[in-house]
C-alpha cells in the first residue's frame, strides 16, 4: 500500500514561497476550495443513541475515511475523492507523519457520501481549506489556506522533504507531524477556547472562496 510521508510548517504568507517555488521551475496546479467530510462508525460501547460521533471505531484504530471535493471556482465539484487512511507500517521513517494511502476518485460525490451514510458510517467533521499543489519531481509542496492559519505541506521522499524544506527556507524547527484536526485543537487550546472538531469558513466567506478561491485574501 503506498505511504504517505509529508512534514507540515506554519507561514505568515505564500509569496516568497511561490516565487521560490517558480524560479525552481516547480509546477503549479490551479488553486482550488476543499471540502471534506470525515466519516465514522460508533465505537461499540457507544450505545443506540450516540448518533453522529466525532471519535469512533475509526479513529480508535488510527484509520481515517474522508469524502473530498475540490472545487476549482464557480460552483461546487459535482465529483470527489474518497481516501482511507491507515496506520503506518513498523519500518516507516522516523520524524515524519507517515500514514498507509488509498484513495480513488469518484464520480458522484453526492451519491458516494449517500453510500457511506447506507453503510453505516456517519459524519464525524466538516474541515475546508483553499489549497494549490506545486510539483517539484517526485515532491509536492501544497500551500494550505485554512480557516486558522496558513502552512506548507511537504510530502514525497524524507530526503526530497528535507531538502526543499531548506530551499524554501522553511525553519526545521518549525516542523509539525500533526494532523490539521490536531493542529486546529491546540490553536483553540492556546486560544482558551473549548475544543471543536469541525473547522470551516464563515458561510459568506466560504461562498466567496467557492466561487473564487484564493490563498491571498
Amino acid at each position: 500500500m503506498p505511504l504517505e510521508i509529508e512534514l507540515k510548517f506554519p507561514v505568515a504568507g505564500f509569496s516568497a514561497l511561490r516565487q521560490a517555488l517558480a524560479e525552481a521551475c516547480a509546477v503549479p496546479e490551479p488553486v482550488v476550495f476543499e471540502q471534506n467530510i470525515v466519516f465514522d462508525a460508533p465505537a461499540p460501547d457507544a450505545g443506540p443513541a450516540a448518533g453522529t460521533v466525532a471519535f469512533g471505531r475509526l479513529r480508535a484504530a488510527g484509520i481515517l475515511l474522508r469524502l473530498r471535493r475540490n472545487s476549482p471556482g464557480g460552483q461546487a465539484a459535482a465529483s470527489g475523492v474518497v481516501t482511507v487512511k491507515l496506520p503506518a507500517p513498523g519500518q516507516a521513517p522516523a520524524g515524519y507523519k507517515v500514514r498507509q494511502e488509498l484513495e480513488t476518485r469518484v464520480e458522484d460525490f453526492s451519491a458516494m457520501e449517500a453510500i457511506l451514510h447506507g453503510l453505516g458510517y456517519a459524519e464525524a467533521l466538516r474541515y475546508e481549506k483553499v489549497r494549490q499543489i506545486w510539483t517539484l519531481g517526485g515532491l509536492h509542496v501544497c500551500l494550505d489556506r485554512l480557516p486558522f492559519g496558513r502552512f506548507v505541506e511537504l510530502e514525497g521522499g524524507p530526503d526530497d522533504i528535507t531538502a526543499w524544506a531548506a530551499r524554501l527556507g522553511l525553519d526545521p524547527a518549525s516542523a509539525r507531524t500533526a494532523t490539521y484536526h490536531d493542529l486546529h485543537l491546540e490553536h483553540l487550546d492556546a486560544l482558551g477556547l473549548g475544543a471543536t472538531d469541525s473547522f470551516v469558513f464563515a458561510p459568506e466567506k466560504s461562498a466567496r472562496l467557492l466561487a473564487a478561491p484564493s490563498l491571498d485574501e
